[in-house]
């Protein structure tokens, strides 16, 4: 008899874990966003083939735990509360791969220093570029009860998409948001991104200027700030009579930054009539092609020339020195951060897009007609 007891008890301490987990998930995912109702408990009984007993339990629990209410002849809401130390916790969602040292480096500190400086504890989330994690990261950051949350876009086959699932989940548990590195095309969400259509147009007429005729494009999957650079190429070779042959427009194979720009140096080595120029999406991107080129022994600037977007640290410590855009990617994470924390302190603040400006920086990697530094 004590034995039927003691697994009758654990059965119904499982059955009690189930249905407070599965509540708990439809809060966090944003299924069921802030300040709305709870489905009856009788559905959810009947949805989980779970006692009244059990799920009224749940719910009980997570009253306690901060992210229900129970209104008498209303029913049960999702009510988020946060301490004073959560309205203190701001995050950082990136889409960083492992082991690459690139911009959300220079990102990630600008927002940490602005952070401190506000007052305000910055965490750090990774989606690894994958949908799912991403997905999951928003859920642990709603269950930490941050308060505001920067986010860099997925960079997947529709990163619109993704991005928007992964901020509707963080909106839903009454977060505030801002998008970095990329212009939202939601006006409710503000965002914080280069001028990137701009400075790519600068960084192609400098070629054209400087001769070059040839020119090639390696790009990568479509984010609002990779179409922005391909528009902003396409536009200077069209405004000076340049063609622009399919072949000589590429996107780099693989997702990882570390293998970008590799084999697309080996596609243009083997046509009859190579560009004379390549313009990579993003340093990283241009590094790679740069080794590649000594790989294969193919000089850089005298047989192709090679340039960037970004400007990170080691592109100035190349050899050769690469040609790139100076993107403010400091200055971004830390202009993000003032907007989120105006949006979470001040009741009358409207979401808003900014777009910060780039500077050339041009180095021996473009190749003839460089004026060099004295």
């Amino acid at each position: 008899m004590l034995l039927q007891t003691k697994f009758k008890s654990r059965d119904e301490a499982t059955r009690y874990q189930i249905a407070k987990n599965l509540i708990k998930r439809k809060v966090l995912s944003g299924e069921v966003g802030h300040n709305q109702q709870l489905q009856p408990e009788m559905d959810i009984c009947r949805d989980t083939n779970l006692s009244r007993t059990t799920v009224r339990k749940a719910i009980a629990d997570l009253v306690e735990e901060g992210l229900l209410v129970r209104y008498r002849g209303r029913g049960t809401f999702v009510n988020i509360r946060r301490t004073p130390s959560q309205k203190k916790l701001l995050a950082l969602l990136v889409c960083q791969h492992t082991n690459v040292n690139g911009a959300y480096d220079l990102l990630i500190r600008g927002a940490q220093e602005s952070a401190g400086r506000l007052g305000y504890q910055l965490l750090l989330a990774n989606s690894y570029n994958e949908i799912d994690t991403g997905m999951e990261q928003a859920m642990r950051l709603n269950e930490l009860r941050v308060a505001g949350t920067l986010v860099v876009p997925l960079q997947s086959a529709s990163p619109d998409q993704t991005t928007a699932s992964v901020i509707r989940t963080l909106r839903q548990a009454d977060q505030q948001v801002v998008l970095v590195d990329d212009l939202s095309s939601d006006p409710a969400i503000s965002s914080v991104s280069s001028q990137n259509r701009e400075a790519m147009y600068e960084l192609t007429k400098h070629l054209i200027d400087i001769g070059h005729r040839r020119i090639a494009f390696l790009t990568s999957v479509q984010t609002e700030a990779v179409v922005e650079r391909e528009e902003g190429f396409r536009q200077a070779m069209q405004d000076h009579n340049l063609p622009l042959p399919p072949e000589y427009f590429l996107e780099v194979a693989g997702r990882s930054p570390s293998r970008q720009g590799i084999q697309e140096i080996d596609v243009f080595m083997a046509m009859r009539e190579p560009p004379e120029a390549i313009i990579c999406l993003h340093d990283l991107i241009a590094l790679n092609a740069m080794a590649r080129c000594r790989e294969r022994g193919w000089r850089v600037p005298e047989d192709v020339a090679i340039v960037g977007f970004d400007d990170l640290p080691q592109s100035a410590t190349s050899s050769p020195r690469l040609t790139s855009v100076h993107q403010p990617l400091t200055e971004t994470g830390a202009r993000a951060v003032e907007i989120l924390v105006q949006l979470l302190t001040d009741e009358d603040a409207q979401p808003r897009q900014e777009r910060l400006p780039c500077q050339l920086a041009v180095r021996e990697s473009c190749g003839r007609g460089l004026v060099r530094p004295s």
